[in-house]
């Protein structure tokens, strides 16, 4: 029917290993969630289809039972005939007691309650031309903090044989607050308010050369810095409490710079050659540098090449069966 509505609990223990049946950001948690969703698949005027939902989390951790938080939010789409699609969504969280962020078995930071919306835009992917665009935001109206982020994607198809893809992704955050560094000495977690920027570019290429052998090209930068602004010490009911006295330098300068060239040919049904060339050169360091081009220089400085080959063969047991049967 076009109403729906339901239900669900999810229940992950802290024994639970988050990677076990794939990737899991996190375990030990429970998460009751209830909906109400509709949908309209005929088409009217210029839109072939439309589906949208609210919905509630109540989150509670599984060890210790304790709240957790709570939060809301909705989600839309929207298909139009031309096959273009449009997203738009946005949740709201009252305050959050962070089991997680913390880094200590027990403690806990509590996050002020947030709001968030994103908006999405598809072209037809049929195209040989065809894009996606991504913006959201994230504001904690009672502190100064918030976040504007976002991606861009275009695809180009030249014939049935070459592909060309850019992808182009930024996070700023500003005036957020997080885990810097713990002294297990006297149980004390520090706790900081920085600045953390990243930006990642991604060029992908591919060319089919025959029905059996192709060969790509993926050269990957990412970037992500952090200017700590202020120190705090975490209490003990997850307030903060101003450090002045903690005087380390805990700013952080990341670059990743990485290229894949694969080639691949299948040489057999079932069987199949893989040649690899891999080039990652990374930089870490404990200075703030806002200098893009400054940023892709110094990811230079320390590279690693690799150069694999690697052999699948298909092997039928059916045929070994036959041959000693007759």
């Amino acid at each position: 029917g076009k109403f729906q509505y339901g239900v669900s609990q999810n229940i992950y223990s802290d024994k639970y290993n988050p990677n076990d049946l794939g990737y899991l950001q996190r375990n030990n948690q429970l998460t009751t969630e209830s909906y109400i969703y509709y949908q309209k698949i005929e088409p009217f005027w210029v839109v072939r289809e439309y589906n949208g939902n609210i919905w509630w989390d109540y989150i509670r951790m599984y060890n210790p039972n304790t709240l957790y938080g709570n939060q809301s939010g909705f989600n839309a789409n929207m298909m139009f005939k031309n096959n273009y699609s449009v997203n738009i969504n946005g949740v709201y969280s009252t305050d959050i007691h962070d089991y997680y962020e913390p880094r200590v078995t027990g403690r806990y930071y509590v996050n002020p309650g947030f709001y968030q919306y994103n908006f999405n835009l598809n072209t037809d992917n049929r195209k040989p031309l065809s894009f996606y665009f991504h913006y959201g935001h994230t504001k904690l109206p009672t502190t100064d903090q918030y976040a504007d982020f976002g991606d861009f994607q275009s695809t180009l198809r030249v014939g049935q044989q070459f592909e060309f893809d850019y992808s182009f992704s930024f996070n700023n955050t500003t005036n957020g607050v997080g885990f810097v560094d713990k002294n297990s000495a006297n149980d004390s977690i520090i706790f900081a308010k920085r600045n953390v920027q990243s930006l990642e570019n991604i060029l992908t290429t591919s060319y089919i050369l025959s029905n059996k052998a192709s060969i790509s090209l993926r050269v990957r930068h990412y970037w992500s810095g952090a200017l700590n602004k202020k120190y705090y010490l975490l209490q003990q009911n997850g307030s903060l409490l101003d450090n002045p006295s903690y005087t380390q330098n805990k700013d952080q300068n990341y670059n990743a710079f990485t290229i894949d060239m694969i080639f691949t040919w299948n040489f057999a049904p079932g069987s199949e050659l893989d040649c690899a060339w891999k080039n990652a050169a990374i930089s870490d360091q404990n200075t703030y540098i806002n200098n893009y081009w400054t940023n892709v220089h110094n990811s230079w400085l320390d590279q690693l090449n690799s150069l694999s080959v690697k052999v699948l063969y298909y092997i039928d047991y059916n045929k070994f069966k036959k041959k000693k049967n007759s």
